[in-house]
């Protein structure tokens, strides 16, 4: 009989999409904010961004040494069990589960009465089938996943495309205005007068948030091709095109908007539209949700498997450990998300 583990299905394309889609989420079209009201200025804001950046290369680049030497899946928790010992990795599986990711249901709970409040109150406004859809996105997410490694992936592929194409959305008008010589809003871009030192971890808190989620390919070692080769390239790859993404993005914004009008804005993609081209307007929220949908789906795809790792390891209900026999997936683990 076939042996049933877990196949590798992760490509070195499919790895680098895991890594833009899982980092490229709702915080560069809202975290500029907050960036640039803790830096004080243009300039340094930007700095922040890159030095986060940076930050992250770090990360990633010690992320993807473990991932070349550790051969098991499972991230944070494997990492800490292999170097700490079994009671730290214990205690953070459970609080990573229980405490953060928690999180996920309870925003189901909150698209679920959305959608009782939709079906009862809002009948007359025609909302009910967009909620309805919001409310199936994360079954959705489960059922894929359940199904199909390779699905799946195929999925978050198309995903991370579309995120890079909001984020040229956002580059081309801003480069485009900055090249025919629109530079009024960078006029004094250090005002060293507006920068308090205390205020600087918030920003590196705020511009860190946009960045998370260069250390999902450790989550998925097992089933990754060539891992040897592919975590560094997939790692290196990503995290730059991000930094890049992300530096020209937030340029792109002070161009069209300016100081105030980024510090007055809830969220900052949107007022960016709303200046360069309105025609556009409506576009951005679904943007916006699609490049959260992609984060979603990712984080259920790699936490999972920790899930899995920490049954295997004997620090999770045995249950989470089995594997579906002709879909190879880790079918308990999916479906506890």
């Amino acid at each position: 009989e076939e042996a049933v583990f877990l196949r590798k299905k992760i490509t070195l394309v499919r790895a680098f999409s895991l890594l833009i889609g899982s980092m490229v989420g709702s915080g560069i079209f809202i975290s500029p904010k907050g960036v640039l009201k803790n830096s004080g200025s243009v300039g340094f804001s930007l700095v922040v961004w890159f030095a986060c950046g940076v930050l992250s290369m770090f990360g990633a680049l010690c992320y993807a040494e473990l991932g070349t030497r550790i051969t098991k899946s499972g991230g944070h928790y494997i990492y800490i069990l292999e170097t700490l010992g079994p009671l730290p990795s214990f205690l953070f599986l459970w609080a990573e589960f229980f405490a953060i990711r928690s999180s996920v249901f309870i925003v189901k709970l909150f698209w679920v009465l959305l959608q009782c409040c939709c079906t009862f109150f809002l009948c007359a406004l025609s909302m009910g089938y967009s909620c309805s859809s919001v409310v199936s996105s994360p079954d959705m997410v489960l059922t894929l996943n359940s199904w199909s490694v390779t699905w799946s992936a195929r999925l978050q592929t198309a995903l991370s495309v579309i995120k890079l194409l909001a984020l040229a959305l956002i580059i081309v008008p801003g480069m485009m205005l900055l090249a025919q010589g629109h530079t009024e809003n960078f006029q004094d871009a250090f005002d060293r007068q507006s920068l308090v030192l205390d205020k600087l971890p918030l920003a590196f808190y705020a511009g860190m948030f946009a960045y998370s989620g260069w250390f999902q390919t450790s989550f998925v070692r097992e089933e990754l091709v060539r891992p040897e080769r592919n975590i560094p390239l997939a790692v290196i790859v990503s995290v730059i095109t991000v930094i890049v993404g992300y530096m020209l993005t937030n340029v792109s914004y002070y161009t069209v908007l300016g100081t105030q009008d980024v510090l007055a804005s809830p969220a900052v993609a949107v007022s960016f539209v709303q200046r360069a081209f309105k025609s556009l307007i409506s576009v951005v929220p679904v943007l916006v949700a699609l490049s959260c949908f992609g984060t979603m789906n990712g984080g259920i795809f790699t936490f999972s498997r920790t899930l899995f790792v920490a049954s295997r390891e004997g620090q999770w209900p045995p249950l989470f450990s089995m594997i579906h026999i002709r879909r190879h997936t880790p079918l308990p683990a999916v479906m506890l998300m």
